[in-house]
C-alpha cells in the first residue's frame, strides 16, 4: 500500500507554446493514422494547447488522498 508520504510528487506539464504543441501534433500524426491536411495544422495545435491548459487546471485542483469518487446510481 502507498502511503501519501511515500508517493513521489506528481509532475506538472510543461506549458505548451506554439513550438511545442507544434512538435506534439508532428509527432502524432504519424502514430495515430489519420491523415492532416497541412491547412489544419494551426487548429490542431489550438486544440492541444487547449487541451493541455484544461488539463493544468485538473492537475492544480487539490485533492486529498482519502477522497473518494461519488457513487453512480443507475435507473
Amino acid at each position: 500500500m502507498t502511503t501519501p508520504s511515500s508517493r513521489p510528487a506528481p509532475s506538472r506539464p510543461l506549458p505548451l507554446d506554439d513550438e511545442s504543441a507544434g512538435a506534439v501534433v508532428d509527432a502524432m500524426v504519424p502514430l495515430v493514422g489519420i491523415p492532416m491536411a497541412p491547412e489544419w495544422r494551426g487548429t490542431v495545435t489550438a486544440a492541444v494547447q487547449a487541451t493541455a491548459a484544461a488539463a493544468a487546471l485538473l492537475l492544480d485542483f487539490p485533492l486529498d488522498d482519502t477522497v473518494e469518487p461519488a457513487p453512480v446510481f443507475r435507473a
